[in-house]
């Protein structure tokens, strides 16, 4: 029986079929769909961990590479120039030929298109303050129509100091709309070591280049947070003044997305 995130060479299997889930891990669970939808919803949302649900799901197989290189990207969109908007962000994007990140998800293939953050965080878990950073993992379907899944990791602050691998892309950003080199990035290091997710399907966080926030994404977000030094989180939270950020507020749906844990 594989644990449920086995790494198989560079590949690791997230939500496998309920037999690896102990029985009192599912009970008291409530099932999906009495009051919920399974259509996309706008996203970011506030998640329940008590309310969430354990059903089947689409097999989630990540195979990332031990390390690729790329570029950081302090990316300007619309309104380009002046001081930085809630639409800009700081992005790796993979540029490397020797092997390109991907995911299956259900059979289906989806390519890292790239990592990006959000400060503060976007999704929130009830009864839980926002993390001061969330990552987003984003990846795009390789054939068919067009789609994406994310995953998502809130990151806290590190208590004892010690960068992560997550500050290598947070610290010393260049400057807005300019690029620079990185080497060697870790992207297994950017993910927490808990693989406990919560599942949704919603809606992209920042416009499109057609001003649009495209509908669906598969949403998996890690119920344990990662963490990044203290000096990448205030790093990134300084580029915008105090009080403001690049995060689009929690989204409000009726009916609120059926979210199912794993």
């Amino acid at each position: 029986m594989l644990p449920r995130f086995a790494v198989l060479s560079t590949a690791a299997i997230i939500g496998l079929a309920p037999l690896v889930t102990p029985v009192h891990a599912t009970a008291h669970r409530p099932s999906c769909g009495r009051a919920g939808t399974d259509a996309a919803v706008r996203s970011p949302v506030e998640i329940d961990r008590s309310a969430a649900c354990r059903r089947a799901v689409p097999g989630l197989v990540i195979h990332y590479p031990r390390n690729v290189d790329g570029e950081i990207l302090f990316q300007d969109r619309a309104p380009i120039g002046g001081r930085p908007s809630e639409h800009d962000d700081i992005r790796f994007v993979v540029d490397d030929k020797r092997a390109r990140p991907y995911i299956t998800l259900g059979g289906e293939r989806y390519d890292l298109s790239n990592v990006h953050f959000h400060g503060h965080a976007e999704h929130k878990f009830a009864g839980e303050p926002f993390a001061p950073v969330e990552a987003h993992l984003v990846h795009e379907k390789t054939s068919g129509e067009r789609g994406y899944a994310v995953l998502s990791v809130l990151l806290d602050q590190r208590k004892d100091g010690r960068p992560s691998e997550h500050d290598r892309l947070l610290t010393s950003p260049p400057a807005l709309g300019v690029s620079r080199k990185v080497q060697n990035i870790h992207l297994w290091d950017l993910l927490p070591t808990g693989r406990t997710t919560f599942r949704y399907t919603g809606s992209l966080t920042t416009p499109d280049e057609e001003g649009t926030y495209f509908q669906p994404v598969n949403w998996v977000v890690f119920g344990q947070r990662a963490k990044a030094g203290r000096e990448g989180i205030r790093t990134f939270r300084s580029l915008w003044p105090t009080g403001e950020g690049n995060s689009r507020q929690l989204q409000s749906n009726t009916p609120p997305p059926n979210i199912s844990t794993h």
